[in-house]
Protein backbone atom coordinates (compact mmCIF):
# COMPACT_ATOMS: atom_id res chain seq x y z
CA UNK A 1 0.00 0.00 0.00
CA UNK A 2 1.20 3.08 -0.92
CA UNK A 3 0.87 6.32 1.72
CA UNK A 4 1.38 10.18 0.07
CA UNK A 5 3.05 12.43 3.18
CA UNK A 6 4.38 15.52 3.93
CA UNK A 7 8.24 15.19 3.73
CA UNK A 8 9.98 16.03 7.19
CA UNK A 9 13.44 16.46 8.47
CA UNK A 10 13.28 12.99 9.63
CA UNK A 11 13.09 11.34 6.55
CA UNK A 12 15.94 14.39 4.64
CA UNK A 13 18.86 11.40 4.47
CA UNK A 14 16.48 8.77 3.02
CA UNK A 15 15.39 11.30 0.23
CA UNK A 16 18.60 12.46 -0.40
CA UNK A 17 19.72 8.85 -1.03
CA UNK A 18 16.83 8.02 -3.54
CA UNK A 19 17.64 11.84 -5.03
CA UNK A 20 21.38 10.47 -5.57
CA UNK A 21 20.09 6.91 -6.96
CA UNK A 22 17.50 7.77 -9.09
CA UNK A 23 17.41 11.68 -10.30
CA UNK A 24 20.49 14.05 -9.97
CA UNK A 25 22.63 11.66 -12.48
CA UNK A 26 19.29 11.65 -15.46
CA UNK A 27 17.78 15.10 -14.92
CA UNK A 28 18.89 16.64 -17.86
CA UNK A 29 20.45 19.95 -17.16
CA UNK A 30 22.54 17.69 -14.43
CA UNK A 31 23.59 14.87 -17.03
CA UNK A 32 24.45 17.43 -20.38
CA UNK A 33 26.80 19.38 -18.18
CA UNK A 34 28.00 15.58 -16.59
CA UNK A 35 27.81 17.27 -12.77
CA UNK A 36 27.02 13.76 -11.23
CA UNK A 37 27.36 10.57 -10.77
CA UNK A 38 24.58 8.12 -10.44
CA UNK A 39 24.36 7.12 -6.66
CA UNK A 40 26.97 10.07 -5.20
CA UNK A 41 26.52 13.43 -3.54
CA UNK A 42 26.33 16.48 -4.75
CA UNK A 43 26.71 19.23 -2.09
CA UNK A 44 24.91 22.28 -4.07
CA UNK A 45 22.04 19.75 -5.16
CA UNK A 46 21.88 18.33 -1.89
CA UNK A 47 21.58 21.52 0.05
CA UNK A 48 18.51 23.19 -2.20
CA UNK A 49 17.03 19.78 -1.39
CA UNK A 50 17.34 20.29 2.00
CA UNK A 51 16.04 24.17 1.80
CA UNK A 52 13.39 22.96 0.48
CA UNK A 53 11.86 20.05 2.58
CA UNK A 54 12.73 22.19 5.43
CA UNK A 55 9.90 24.32 3.89
CA UNK A 56 6.99 21.79 4.84
CA UNK A 57 5.51 21.63 1.26
CA UNK A 58 7.23 18.66 -0.26
CA UNK A 59 4.98 15.60 -0.55
CA UNK A 60 6.48 11.93 -0.78
CA UNK A 61 4.80 8.37 -1.83
CA UNK A 62 6.10 5.82 0.35
CA UNK A 63 5.42 1.97 -0.46
CA UNK A 64 4.70 -1.01 2.40
CA UNK A 65 5.45 -1.48 6.09
CA UNK A 66 9.33 -0.43 4.91
CA UNK A 67 8.69 2.93 4.16
CA UNK A 68 10.45 2.70 1.67
CA UNK A 69 10.32 6.17 -0.76
CA UNK A 70 9.14 5.83 -4.25
CA UNK A 71 8.51 8.97 -5.40
CA UNK A 72 8.75 12.47 -4.14
CA UNK A 73 7.69 16.28 -5.43
CA UNK A 74 9.69 18.87 -3.84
Amino acid sequence: MTRYELLTTEVTEAVLQHLRDSFFADEPLNKAVSLCERGQPHAALEQLCIATIADGLSLGAFDGEKRMISKIAL
